[in-house]
């Protein structure tokens, strides 16, 4: 199946609401990152070598509470924004005179009552789609095919990077379902990737590669002002810090615009491939063979009672 840049454009540009939220907040956090960083610049030239190792531990502070943030603060919108892009594929629009964000969130809360649901069903659903996608580059390396192992490793770093979209197409699957039994929902959405998972990952391993693209080109645009700023000064601190915001500017621009993009793209692609399908009930054998996590979600969706 074709990526439809159309209608994905289309479904992309209702959900501005989303967009814009998700551009404040990564202004903002970038903002306090390049704060940040400064900052740990400045500590490092007072200090001379001591400083320098109060910058390293800075700075891996600084990357690890970014990506919890973007664990925690981001997935509730991100959820939010996946019910209303499930919304306008199924339905075309949402309810008049509803707010959008409030509509995603309303959804979200209706189905995970606890916020922990959402994110180990999120984290079941990452595993068990990582597993296929492992042993499906595993089998490809053994080709006999001179080069095949290199170009497969390549492959698989690709594939991982595009998993979070199947993640949420996944999730888009058990929101459109409304099963109050969301673990079953997520149950048959990862069989159904994997009896689909050749259309579904290609895919999304094209728009992954678009999101490389993506960062690259941002970052280039922003190194066009502060590559002259950098230019211009003779200080060492402001070269490096100047950098920094061009790598982190062009990084929020991606995220914000581009991953949304692949988002709906992915949703759309998976949600179309399996119009009429059931799960198969040898897939599910198969995954249950090779995967930890996909037995856990299993065994979840077992106990539920609704």
């Amino acid at each position: 199946m074709k990526l439809d840049f159309r209608e994905t454009w289309s479904i992309l540009l209702k959900t501005s609401p989303y967009l814009g939220v998700m551009v404040a907040i990564y202004g903002l956090m970038g903002v306090g990152a390049a704060i940040f960083l400064g900052l740990l610049l400045l500590m490092a030239k007072i200090f001379g070598g001591a400083g320098f190792l109060v910058f390293l531990i800075g700075l891996a502070c600084l990357f690890g509470l970014l990506k919890l943030i973007q664990r925690y603060l981001f997935y509730l919108v991100k959820a939010g924004h996946v019910a209303v892009i499930t919304e306008l594929i199924h339905k075309g629009s949402l309810p008049p005179n509803v707010n959008q964000i409030e509509f995603g969130k309303q959804t979200v809360s209706r189905l995970f009552k606890e916020i922990s649901a959402l994110f180990l069903l999120d984290q079941l659903i990452s595993g068990t789609v990582k597993s296929f996608n492992r042993k499906v580059m595993d089998i490809a390396g053994k080709i006999p095919i001179p080069g095949i192992d290199g170009i497969a490793r390549v492959a698989g770093s690709i594939t991982r990077l595009a998993v979070t979209y199947i993640d949420e197409a996944i999730l888009s699957f058990s929101l459109a379902k409304n099963d109050k039994n969301v673990w079953e929902s997520a149950k048959k959405g990862v069989i159904l990737y994997a009896q689909n998972w050749k259309p579904i990952l290609t895919n999304a391993v094209i728009l992954a590669v678009v999101s490389i693209v993506g960062f690259l080109l941002f970052v280039a645009i922003m190194l066009i002002p502060f590559g002259f700023l950098s230019f211009v000064t003779t200080n060492e601190l402001l070269k490096a810090f100047f950098l920094f915001c061009a790598l982190m500017i062009g990084y929020g621009l991606k995220v914000a615009i581009i991953n949304p993009f692949c988002l709906v793209a992915t949703i759309i692609t998976y949600n179309r491939i399996i119009i009429g399908q059931e799960p198969n009930r040898d897939w599910e054998m198969k995954m249950e063979q090779f995967s930890d996590k996909f037995r856990q979600l299993k065994a979840k969706a077992a106990e539920t009672v609704v």
